[in-house]
């Protein structure tokens, strides 16, 4: 059983005590008065008794809530403190009303219905507030982690810039695939990648670290890839790799040439929207420096 479904539970079992009790409560209040018609019973209780039979109950559905609420498991003791340190409040309230009432009336008539009223109203408010404290400080914590999951975009993505000036110096197809298969590694934690070079019906791999698969197989995901937009990251679920997922990228394309990226999803999680951004970030750095290379190549086979 997980804390909170224990603290939620808990919250439910002491509603319904309260509303039990507010129910005995009742039929005792009900018993005590004499000379009141059948229809003024009935409407004591429905003011004296209903209200707060329904307020001690209103715990079991919060409680209930509080089991289905995985955010709130480090504030499960704030809940409690502030329920309890409301019941003990709204106690003390009570005290101090029914001392008042036995100085100047020198009676305590009525004063455990009083008390009762009180506790059950202040467990519900404590409880009411302590989940206002636990959403604002869920909030919070939502908010700090967006903003270290921005701080860390930022960053990857200026490592990815850097890596983009190295792309830029590069002055060969091996080159520009290590730097590749490095950034991919250090920056997005995929051990797994490969750029293979397709050209007409035939294909090489330049660089692989794809565990298992044969180069041939490689050669045909990538011919298939050819027919991508360039740059633009697709997963396919089909592969003839044996993955659950695998992307590929259409590098580079000239005429019926190009280098296509390979990578396998890593674990279950498979690629994430961020993941897929710094990916399509970093090709189409290295799209850039390839577009150079061949240029000058076509260059220096025609002089």
């Amino acid at each position: 059983m997980e804390r909170r479904d224990a603290y939620g539970w808990g919250i439910a079992a002491a509603g319904l005590l309260l509303g039990a009790i507010q129910l005995v409560q009742g039929g005792q209040q009900l018993s005590e008065l004499t000379g009141l018609s059948e229809s003024d019973l009935v409407i004591v209780f429905a003011f004296e008794t209903v209200p707060f039979v329904l307020i001690g109950l209103s715990l079991v559905y919060v409680g209930y809530w509080l089991t289905e609420q995985a955010g709130f498991e480090p504030d499960l003791n704030r809940i409690l403190a502030w329920g309890v340190g409301s019941t003990v409040m709204f106690a003390s309230i009570a005290a101090l009303i029914l001392f008042s009432q036995q100085v100047t009336l020198d009676t305590l008539a009525q004063g455990q219905y009083v008390t009762m009223n009180l506790v059950t109203v202040g467990a519900v408010v404590g409880v009411l507030v302590g989940i206002y404290d636990a959403q604002s400080r869920l909030r919070q914590r939502e908010l700090e982690a967006e903003r270290d999951r921005i701080e860390a975009f930022a960053g990857k993505a200026a490592d990815i810039n850097n890596y983009g000036r190295e792309l830029n110096r590069a002055r060969s197809v091996d080159e520009v695939s290590a730097l590749c298969i490095e950034a991919i590694q250090t920056l997005l934690g995929l051990t797994e990648t490969a750029l293979v070079a397709v050209e007409s019906d035939d294909g090489t791999v330049i660089d692989s670290t794809i565990v298992g698969v044969e180069n041939a197989a490689l050669v045909d995901v990538a011919q298939e890839a050819m027919n991508q937009e360039q740059t633009n990251a697709v997963v396919r679920e089909d592969a003839a790799i044996d993955s659950d997922r695998l992307l590929s990228m259409l590098v580079t394309a000239h005429e019926d040439n190009g280098i296509v990226l390979l990578a396998p999803a890593a674990g279950s999680n498979g690629f994430g929207d961020e993941d897929l951004q710094l990916l399509e970030l970093l090709v189409s750095h290295a799209g850039t420096a390839l577009d150079r290379i061949h240029d000058s190549r076509e260059r220096e086979a025609s002089a």
